[in-house]
């Protein structure tokens, strides 16, 4: 789960910390974001406040991409026609959104690529950058010391 700079979670044991505790573990369990008054419901069977609950639900909620669980991949939808509103505005529906693993507040980076669009997710790009990672990584040493090395042997030459 990702946070930005300016959301601190709640620490561990206390009980703001715990509605966020459970809203990641529901969402682990269901494989998707957990919902409000599914957040709710069982912070109040452990003896919570659920206007606690509904307030740290809001910070987590906004704060909070839920990832997919290990080894599930994104579903396709097959080709969708979409209107363009007269703001410029394009609404993608749920089942999109469900496939690429939207949350609510999700930040989206779009690119145009010989005029095919492509919006992807942090998490996504994320997830994408460490696969390529994976998959050029020798395991022969240090990238640093093979980078300095590079630099070294370029300033040689000059």
């Amino acid at each position: 789960m990702a946070f930005p700079a300016t959301t601190s979670r709640p620490s561990y044991g206390t009980q703001t910390g715990r509605v966020w505790e459970l809203a990641d573990q529901l969402s682990r369990q269901l494989g998707r974001k957990a919902k409000r008054q599914e957040v709710m419901d069982a912070y109040a069977r452990e003896g919570g406040n659920t206007n606690t609950a509904s307030t740290q639900y809001s910070q987590w909620n906004k704060t909070t991409e839920v990832a997919p669980q290990a080894g599930a991949t994104a579903l396709d939808v097959p080709p969708t026609q979409l209107e363009i509103g007269r703001d410029g505005r394009v609404l993608l529906p749920l089942n999109i959104r469900s496939a690429m693993r939207l949350g609510e507040s999700t930040t989206l980076t779009a690119e145009v690529q010989d005029g095919v669009l492509t919006l992807m997710s942090s998490r996504t790009a994320v997830s994408k950058l460490r696969h390529l990672i994976k998959s050029t990584d020798t395991g022969k040493g240090s990238v640093v010391d093979e980078l300095i090395a590079e630099r070294r042997a370029e300033n040689s030459k000059g």
